[in-house]
């Protein structure tokens, strides 16, 4: 079965029995910052299962983008281990629970992808008596002797020392005794090959506390995951090598094609594997929207990077070869996830410019180790320290063998303890940050607590004010309910009243200050972590605060301003595109916040200058009508009656706000300016796709609108300085100049053919003459692949019968062009000859009958392989006849 039909089949079975599709959420999540990596399928869903978000459906299904951190030095060691992967999941918010999560697993993998029952087994806690009974006797699946029972540290799923855990059941499917394996008594909890686990049933009924209690939930949930790589392995009968799926084998066939080698030895298997991986993994990233950098995500994908690129100087392979790779795996992965295609040029764009910097870099880890060599040796050392080492492998992508190797050519040893230690201390920071943020889970949880058992609860005052008089009801810090808060302590504040605006409706949460008799606190964001309790998130910056003082609490006015302002100027910008775009435009997402707005929308073709125009001008005129801006609230119905907007994907109580301002009327709970005219300018900045069928439009407004236009003027103003010209013919002038480039672009281009002309006729002059045909072979010295094809094309066009092989050397490789006329690809195959020839240099060839192309690495056996060309030649066209 293709990894494509699994994947939808597990779609179609669940959709079947009533769960809701989403889309898989970003690598990179915005609603938690806290960590760095999408690395679970159940993650983008947390804010489901802790209550602080209403969830679509109770019933979900996704197949998720992950990526583990974790795992990067173990890529290529074997066939399984991976940094990206994909992680089916079905999910119950509240909904059903162990019987029916057990029984649909099963009919998965037996009716729908027909794995065979007879070699499935099951684990469940030792503890869990529920799931044990339903595999045994409820539903009668399996035997006792079929389900082990196993602790902690097998079946109990807990991200954390405390919050949202409870035991799972995971499915293993029986391969048998495996060879080299001594017989013995094997169980699914052993890594001795057997038993391969393809299903996890997390059951989410605890909430365990700080004193390791386990409190169940008042509401339980299910959390499945099956990793689609493998799964996809088992069915394509290639257990344990995901490499030799559909999932990877048509980027380890190009870099096999490209380098000359065969996956299956062991000479070269790492470092295919590592290429192959890191490569699709940089893709997803990249497509993703994060970018190379030395900081957090940008600098895991840096690695990544590197870490391929190295492996691929070790196959061969030129610089380039990971950007080609990219393309490869934006084609693969493209029908799954739309937004790489989008993106393509963007992902070849980066991955082509971090290969050119990892060049430079990498002489200069060179450079640092040859330096270390140095002063080791200048000051009696006997080695080189761990430290260096480790500097180098981290900052350079240096692997420690080759420290190891380049160290032991100059009689000096390496401290790998010293190295090893690093290495463990950056792993456990990886661990740290991969594990999803199990205090944003318990957030949700314990005020949901609060406000259940002790009626916690927050008025919003800051429609009409942005300073309130209220009381502290809860001080908690680090997940605790405290009494009090000390100068420096990060701290959570309750009000019974507050003006702070809760993050919300694509609206940033406000800042500002709450201040009591005793002590301020600086909120740095705002939250509702439960309906009608807001949170006020920041540090104490002065003295004391404590639990029941009276408080001041005032939100930062200005940001305030400049949000309101975006956020009226999205209604704005919403109705007017379905005015101008059509009513099949329908909202996909926004962020508001002070210094711009961005608005996502469905739309299936880019906007033209012209659309983006009327935008602008429609948008500033319902500025400029300046009416006001109105609020009411009003049962649902009768807003949708009115012809109020709303999102169909968002969950919508009985009673509603909805805001009228100038052509807009929507449903929405966030903060506005009083009048349009309070907006002031507002200026397009950006126009682009985000997926299929998405577009997204970033936009200021305000000062921000000010400043790109002085921004803009100043930008015009350089370039008049630059050309000499008043600002006025700024236009005219870089016309002029782009007439004059592409005159000089032709003048070069026919230079460039009058040249070639040339050498393809002196290359004629001196062929040699063979059984009726001509033969040309030659060194041509320094000349790029296009050059040497274009060349080899010309001279076999000025022959009447003959066959053409050029070579060259360009970036320290050999290249060849084989040309044949149409005479003669009976007996001379251009494809053949090329490969023939790229062996002797390390590489390989190929292409059509009358023209090919090849190249290698080893230079130094050019003239061998245009030696052996005219022999081939020779040999086909006249029985073997031809002399030396």
């Amino acid at each position: 079965m293709e990894s494509g039909q699994i994947r939808e089949t597990f779609f179609a079975f669940f959709e079947k029995r009533g769960h809701v599709r989403l889309p898989s959420a970003p690598l990179a999540l915005k609603d938690d910052p806290s960590v760095l990596f999408t690395s679970a399928g159940m993650q983008p869903l947390v804010p489901y299962f802790t209550g602080t978000k209403q969830a679509p459906a109770k019933r979900i299904v996704t197949v998720q983008k992950c990526l583990r951190t974790t795992d990067i030095d173990e890529v290529g060691n074997d066939g399984y281990h991976q940094t990206f992967f994909e992680m089916l999941g079905n999910f119950s918010i509240g909904d059903y629970w162990k019987s029916e999560s057990l029984l649909w697993s099963w009919q998965l993998l037996t009716d729908g992808f027909g794995f065979d029952g007879d070699r499935l087994v099951a684990t469940v806690h030792t503890s869990d008596d529920e799931a044990y009974d339903v595999w045994t006797k409820e539903l009668k699946l399996l035997p006792p002797e079929k389900v082990r029972r196993l602790g902690d540290d097998k079946n109990f799923w807990a991200p954390g020392p405390t919050g949202l855990c409870g035991p799972d059941s995971e499915i293993f499917i029986d391969r048998g005794p495996q060879p080299g394996v001594a017989p013995h008594d094997c169980g699914p909890g052993e890594d001795c090959g057997r038993y391969v686990e393809i299903w996890n049933n997390v059951f989410q009924q605890y909430d365990r506390q700080p004193d390791g209690s386990l409190v169940p939930l008042p509401k339980k949930n299910i959390d499945t995951g099956a990793g689609l790589e493998r799964i996809t392995t088992v069915l394509q009968n290639v257990p344990g090598d995901a490499f030799r799926t559909d999932l990877f084998r048509p980027i380890v066939e190009r870099i096999e094609q490209l380098a000359g080698v065969r996956y299956g030895d062991a000479a070269v298997d790492r470092s295919i594997r590592i290429v192959a991986e890191h490569s699709r993994a940089a893709t997803v990233l990249i497509g993703d929207g994060i970018q190379p950098s030395n900081e957090n995500r940008g600098y895991v994908l840096r690695r990544l990077i590197r870490r391929a690129a190295l492996h691929a100087r070790k196959l061969g392979l030129r610089t380039g070869t990971i950007a080609q790779l990219g393309v490869l795996a934006t084609r693969v992965l493209q029908p799954h996830y739309h937004e790489l295609g989008e993106r393509r040029e963007r992902i070849n764009e980066i991955l082509e410019a971090e290969e050119r910097k990892f060049e430079q870099t990498l002489s200069s880890g060179l450079d640092q180790l040859n330096a270390a060599i140095t002063t080791a040796r200048s000051a009696g050392r006997r080695g080189i320290d761990g430290d260096t080492a480790f500097s180098l492998y981290d900052t350079f992508g240096f692997p420690i063998e080759m420290t190891r190797e380049i160290a032991g050519a100059a009689e000096l040893e390496l401290d790998e303890r010293r190295f090893r230690e690093l290495l463990e201390q950056q792993r456990a920071r990886s661990r740290a940050s991969a594990r999803f943020s199990q205090d944003a889970m318990r957030f949700g949880q314990f005020y949901s607590d609060l406000r259940e058992r002790d009626g916690l609860r927050s008025e919003f005052t800051g429609y009409h004010e942005l300073a309130t008089e209220g009381r502290i009801v809860s001080l908690a810090i680090g997940g605790r309910r405290v009494d009090e808060a000390r100068e420096g302590s990060e701290v959570e504040v309750v009000l019974d009243r507050t003006p702070f605006y809760p993050e919300g409706g694509g609206q940033v949460g406000d800042r500002g200050h709450v201040t009591t008799g005793g002590g301020r606190v600086m909120v740095a964001d705002t939250q509702t972590a439960a309906p009608e309790v807001v949170v006020m998130i920041g540090t104490v910056v002065d003295g004391v605060l404590r639990s029941g003082d009276l408080a001041r609490a005032e939100v930062d006015a200005d940001l305030r301003r400049h949000t309101m302002r975006n956020h009226t100027a999205t209604h704005l910008l919403h109705a007017t595109l379905r005015r101008v775009l059509g009513e099949e435009v329908h909202q996909a997402g926004s962020l508001v916040h002070a210094p711009n707005l961005r608005f996502d929308f469905t739309f299936g073709r880019a906007l033209t200058p012209e659309e983006i125009r009327r935008l602008e001008d429609e948008v500033n005129q319902a500025i400029l009508d300046n009416v006001s801006v109105v609020a009411e609230t009003m049962p649902l119905q009768d807003a949708l009656a009115s012809g109020a907007l709303h999102l169909f994907d968002e969950k919508y109580g009985g009673e509603v706000r909805v805001v009228q301002a100038g052509p807009s009327r929507e449903l929405c709970g966030g903060t506005h300016c009083h009048c349009t005219g309070d907006i002031g300018l507002f200026l397009v900045t950006s126009e682009g796709s985000i997926g299929a069928g998405l577009r997204r439009i970033e936009a200021v407004t305000g000062q921000g609108a000010l400043a790109e236009v002085r921004a803009m003027r100043e930008r015009s103003d350089r370039i008049a300085q630059r050309l000499r010209v008043q600002g006025a013919r700024v236009v005219e002038a870089v016309e002029q100049l782009a007439d004059q480039r592409d005159r000089l672009e032709k003048d070069l281009a026919s230079a460039r053919r009058a040249g070639m002309d040339t050498s393809a006729t002196g290359l004629v002059a001196k062929a040699e003459a063979l059984d009726g045909m001509r033969l040309v072979v030659a060194n041509v010295g320094d000349a790029d692949d296009k050059q040497l094809r274009e060349l080899s094309d010309r001279v076999r066009d000025q022959l009447p019968s003959g066959v053409v092989v050029l070579g060259a050397v360009r970036a320290d490789r050999a290249a060849f062009a084989v040309a044949v006329t149409k005479d003669l690809t009976t007996k001379v195959h251009a494809g053949t000859v090329a490969k023939q020839i790229s062996s002797i240099v390390g590489g390989s060839g190929g292409g059509q009958p009358h023209s090919a192309t090849g190249g290698g690495k080893d230079i130094a056996r050019l003239g061998d392989a245009l030696d052996a060309a005219r022999r081939i030649v020779r040999e086909q066209t006249s029985g073997g006849r031809g002399g030396a």
